[in-house]
């Protein structure tokens, strides 16, 4: 018999699997219970910094589109001068 599967004991829905040696006790299920919490903790992490990157590329495209907007805005006003703006009719 295989040292690392379980012994199955039953059959059907009614089968049990005996524990292996280092599966048992209290000490094994905190350590599992904290390397799941570590790997959650992990995974929030990675989920934050992904958002916070896009958050950032989002707010650097939308600064770069205001600054091409007031450029626009200046070059029309610029080539608009000040004729077209006042009555200069005598």
């Amino acid at each position: 018999m295989d040292p690392e599967m379980p012994e199955v004991t039953g059959y059907g829905s009614a089968q049990v699997f005996s524990p292996r040696a280092g599966d048992a006790g209290p000490e094994r299920t905190a350590e599992k219970l904290q390397q799941i919490n570590v790997q959650q903790e992990r995974v929030v992490a990675e989920t934050v910094q992904r958002q916070a990157d896009l958050s950032s590329n989002r707010a650097e495209t939308l600064a770069r589109q205001a600054e091409q907007i007031e450029g626009r805005v200046q070059a029309r006003e610029a080539q608009e001068g000040l004729g077209n703006r006042l009555d200069v009719t005598v």
